[in-house]
């Protein structure tokens, strides 16, 4: 229960990107390891400082021990003794970061279509159902309408693949619009708008950066997390489906000004 607990707060916290008590104290060591020249024990104490800061439901002394287990797994290493025992975040902490923060895309090829994905499974197969759903959606696309996505990435040949491998049964088709495409009295640009809540990413990533400006004193980690939470949502479409000034990459960049890293 304890455990369960934990994860629902780290959660709340950092609005979802972030779901475990380690994986929370190794972003916030991750932050002050790659803003400080000083790797020691100091650092590994002000990570857990400001970890009970944000999570002040969660007791002192498990936070302590999660650090230890972040040791355990490998994810950092500790050397020296006493006073001058220090820590780095190792390769296996590096890739565990990237497991579940999502990354900002500056390279988006874009084949100029818009992609429509229809299927017809069986339905005494819900849970394949579920699957493939979840796929498509990590694959860029949207749900336009029961059992209709549309997606601006050609899926044919990751679908093609994950259903061969998950051994998925039915049909799936996969019909392709052109840029001037339309869908009833709706055009594709408004249609994008709408089924990926553009307008509503729009506001949230204008509402950063007035809660960010340059010079802000705003803690690292909590100006990473607040962006992630938003990025987490974002399709990332490719740049001419984009509204016109869309805030996303300014808001990339000053995540970047204030946090000083790239993941």
């Amino acid at each position: 229960m304890r455990n369960i607990q934990i994860s629902s707060t780290v959660r709340t916290v950092t609005d979802g990107v972030i779901g475990t008590l380690t994986d929370f104290l190794l972003l916030a060591l991750y932050d002050l390891v790659t803003l400080s020249t000083v790797r020691t024990m100091y650092d590994a104490n002000r990570a857990i400082d400001e970890a009970h800061h944000m999570l002040d439901e969660v007791n002192y002394q498990t936070i302590k021990k999660t650090f230890s287990q972040l040791s355990q797994k490998g994810l950092v290493r500790q050397t020296g003794k006493h006073s001058t025992l220090a820590f780095s975040i190792t390769k296996a902490g590096l890739k565990r970061i990237k497991t579940f923060m999502p990354t900002y895309t500056d390279n988006r090829p874009w084949d100029g279509h818009i992609y429509l994905i229809s299927y017809d499974i069986p339905s005494r197969n819900n849970r394949n159902r579920d699957i493939l759903r979840q796929y498509i959606r990590r694959t860029g696309g949207a749900l336009l309408q029961e059992s209709l996505w549309i997606n601006p990435y050609n899926p044919t040949l990751l679908l093609e693949k994950f259903t061969s491998t998950r051994g998925i049964p039915g049909t799936i088709l996969i019909s392709r619009l052109g840029q001037d495409g339309a869908i009833g009295d709706e055009s594709l640009p408004d249609l994008i708008r709408r089924v990926y809540r553009l307008n509503d990413l729009a506001d949230q990533y204008t509402n950063f950066l007035s809660a960010n400006p340059p010079q802000s004193t705003t803690p690292p980690l909590k100006v990473r997390l607040d962006f992630m939470a938003i990025l987490k949502k974002d399709p990332q479409l490719p740049f001419p489906l984009e509204p016109k000034d869309f805030p996303a990459k300014k808001a990339w960049e000053r995540h970047q000004y204030l946090t000083k890293k790239i993941l």
